[in-house]
């Protein structure tokens, strides 16, 4: 047989009722498709009975949810895909309301708007909506529904539904809904804790620097005293081999109560640092005069008599726009780490210059080196480089970590530079610092 001759098949298709050969849970479905139907053959309905087979085999598979319902909301037609992904068979369905596929809460909803749309239904427009299903045999428990009216303005007008599945994206809301809800009370409990913090530290602030302060000024008094009794300023200016024992008690009950109260003070300024975000305060200053003031007023509070302390301020060095009192706090800092560790008769040079529209701030200690694994740690709170002498490892790790943050609190930036038996750290500052 020639494939050009129409076989057999297609002539006995060609003689049969098309519509009464369709399932009964479909011919609504053709029905709306080609509306003044009563009896529908291949010839009045214009296509051969191939493409009509072709087009209900497309709708009962094709991968969506196809509904048909009268005005009513019960359901007329279902595609066989759709009925399975819901977890029936297409007869199952036909002739039961829409509602029961949904959740219950959401059933009042449901016939609202399917109301409306059917008031609306001379407009043609397609509406869309997510509801949630209640059915035990799918998957799927979200689907966005899109539905128009086919044919307005008839007796028993028909409602195209097509529901989509939506499950894997409302689970994705729900579960970025509960990320952010349970970000939102870490927040609020880090707030908490961070209040309690500052609490806290006022708290240990007055608590701990009262009686040191009480302490200080009693060694002061005792000073005092002890020299007029007992000369003692010239038996603390002596070899310590050579003072007395007192003069020696003293210079260690000094000494210790000013370690203690830079401990203090350095551990409560870093918490702050750390836990509060407070403005800063700019001010212009003449960076010649005013670093040079630092250094001296350092040098002579400090006993850093055995070391050479030098300052070099490039000439004409614009106005400096910073907070003064963190860069004091800066290199006071720098300058005690670099006294502490630089062996007696070396030198400590300090060193300010504009570099591409920065300013930068030097302090380099020769006769002393750090170990290059140690580099990366230095910045660390409560890190101190290891000595085979315990004694020698004084400090307490705060000095660098403080100055760490307060550049960076200030927009810049620290590094630190170790060998040929010197060690520098260089700061960097934008000439224009802003808040």
């Amino acid at each position: 047989m020639s494939c050009n001759q129409p076989s057999p098949w297609h002539h006995s298709c060609q003689q049969q009722d098309i519509l009464s050969t369709t399932p009964a849970h479909l011919q609504p479905v053709l029905k709306s498709v080609f509306s003044d139907l009563e009896f529908c053959t291949a010839e009045t309905v214009g296509l051969p009975p191939e493409a009509l087979i072709l087009y209900l085999h497309i709708h009962n598979y094709l991968p969506c949810i196809l509904l048909c319902l009268d005005m009513n909301g019960t359901i007329v037609s279902v595609n066989q895909f759709g009925a399975s992904c819901l977890g029936y068979k297409p007869q199952e369905l036909i002739d039961k309301p829409i509602f029961n596929l949904f959740a219950s809460s959401e059933q009042q909803r449901l016939s609202e708007v399917l109301i409306g749309l059917l008031e609306e239904s001379s407009t043609g427009k397609v509406s869309r909506w997510e509801f949630p299903l209640d059915c035990p045999g799918s998957k799927m428990d979200w689907v966005r529904v899109m539905a128009q009216v086919l044919h307005p303005g008839e007796n028993s007008p028909v409602i195209m539904m097509v529901c989509e599945d939506i499950t894997a994206q409302k689970q994705a809301e729900a579960a970025l809904a509960q990320f952010q809800k349970a970000s939102q009370e870490q927040f609020k409990e880090m707030q908490t804790v961070n209040h309690l913090k500052e609490e806290f530290l006022s708290t240990i602030s007055h608590e701990l620097r009262t009686p040191l302060t009480n302490m200080k000024m009693a060694i002061q008094m005792l000073s005092i005293i002890l020299n007029q009794e007992q000369n003692m300023l010239s038996e603390l200016s002596k070899p310590q081999i050579e003072g007395s024992k007192a003069a020696r008690y003293f210079q260690i009950l000094t000494s210790e109560c000013d370690r203690e109260i830079n401990l203090i003070n350095n551990f409560l300024d870093l918490q702050r640092l750390e836990t509060s975000i407070k403005p800063i305060i700019l001010e212009k200053i003449k960076l010649q005069e005013w670093l040079v003031r630092v250094v001296n007023a350092f040098s002579a509070k400090k006993n850093c008599s055995d070391k050479e302390v030098q300052v070099s301020v490039e000439a004409n060095l614009p106005p400096f726009s910073c907070d003064p009192f963190s860069l004091e706090k800066i290199i006071i800092e720098m300058l005690t780490n670099a006294c502490k560790f630089s062996p007696k008769g070396e030198k400590i040079i300090v060193k300010a210059e504009s570099l591409s529209q920065k300013i930068q701030l030097q302090v380099t200690n020769t006769g002393v080196e750090i170990p290059p694994a140690e580099l990366p740690r230095i910045f660390e709170k409560f890190y101190r480089i290891p000595s085979n002498d315990f004694w020698k490892r004084g400090g307490t790790g705060l000095g660098l970590a403080l100055v760490q943050k307060l550049t960076h609190r200030m927009g810049g930036t620290i590094k630190v530079e170790s060998g040929s038996n010197r060690t520098c750290f260089t700061i960097q500052f934008p000439m224009e610092i802003r808040v």
